[in-house]
């Protein structure tokens, strides 16, 4: 029985579910003479199909049978129908229930978000005014450190006058393969040679070549002497000869501004860069090179007084 419910007996014999009677049957003798065993004798399936089709028609034909099976059909299909609609409402209501649940997730997660950038913020600020404070007392220490240490170095070589600089001018030639011209080897062998074998001019601190003027070279001894017998005996080579001027006595006047106290050495600094004509970033390296060697002599003649007085 549970097969024939399961059937659809019109498709079975291929009507509508509307057809008359006579249909019905016009559709049983079409599908009977296609599928009578007879007629299909090695297809088992042929004999079972024959006898559905003969049930099917039994059914169908009579009006009673017709009725109750056309009863349940209709319920079957509603039921469907009903368990569609039921299955399409309750996805329905399972995602709307999906979209709130993440929704809220996302709201949380906000909020969470949120809370933590605001206390990330405060936390900022709160750091910003600490460290302002503290930004400013390491400023002002620094600058106390820094003009302490500028006013020593402005001091030291108002008093000590340990640079001794001398201006060189050369006429510069427009080849640069011209055996008259000077670069900063030859310079460096010139101001350093023996004179009359048993002197020499004495050690060359610092050589630099202006850049933004040609023929334009400074160069420093360590003693006033070296720089004053190179400045009294070298002229340079014979088909490009050299021209020196000192510059100790303007050096050591430009560390002392017209109000009479000392300058700093940033102020030094331009200055000096005024007089030489170097570049600007060449001659503060050169400042600072000397800073250096200034307080490792220091140092060095701090150490042999100890040594004297042990």
């Amino acid at each position: 029985m549970d097969s024939w419910m399961d059937s659809d007996l019109y498709e079975l014999i291929g009507v509508e579910r509307t057809a008359s009677t006579q249909e019905i049957k016009k559709g049983y003798r079409k599908k009977a003479l296609s599928c009578h065993p007879d007629k299909n004798p090695n297809n088992p399936k042929a004999t079972e199909l024959f006898h559905k089709l003969s049930r099917a028609l039994e059914i169908l034909t009579d009006t009673s049978a017709r009725a109750a099976y056309d009863k349940v059909v209709n319920a079957k299909y509603q039921a469907k129908l009903r368990a569609k609609e039921f299955d399409s409402k309750r996805k329905k209501l399972k995602e709307d229930l999906e979209a709130r649940e993440n929704a809220y997730k996302e709201f949380i997660h906000l909020v969470s978000i949120t809370s933590a950038v605001l206390s990330l913020q405060a936390e900022i600020e709160r750091l910003q005014k600490e460290g302002s404070r503290q930004l400013q007392e390491e400023i002002a220490l620094m600058k106390k450190r820094f003009e302490k240490q500028s006013n020593a170095f402005c001091s030291e070589s108002e008093i000590n006058s340990d640079c001794y600089r001398l201006k060189v001018k050369w006429k510069s030639c427009k080849s640069q393969t011209s055996n008259d011209e000077y670069d900063y080897h030859t310079l460096h062998q010139i101001f350093s040679k023996v004179e009359l074998i048993t002197k020499t001019y004495g050690k060359i601190i610092a050589l630099v070549i202006s850049t933004s003027k040609k023929g334009r070279a400074v160069i420093e001894y360590q003693k006033r002497n070296d720089a004053e017998m190179a400045l009294s005996c070298e002229v340079g080579l014979v088909q490009n000869p050299l021209k020196l001027q000192q510059l100790w006595k303007e050096e050591k006047k430009s560390n002392i501004c017209t109000t009479g106290t000392v300058c700093n050495d940033i102020t030094c600094t331009k200055h000096m860069v005024n007089q030489t004509t170097l570049d600007i970033e060449q001659f503060e390296h050169s400042v600072l090179s000397n800073l250096k060697k200034a307080e490792e002599r220091k140092r060095s003649s701090g150490k042999t007084n100890v040594t004297e007085s042990t």
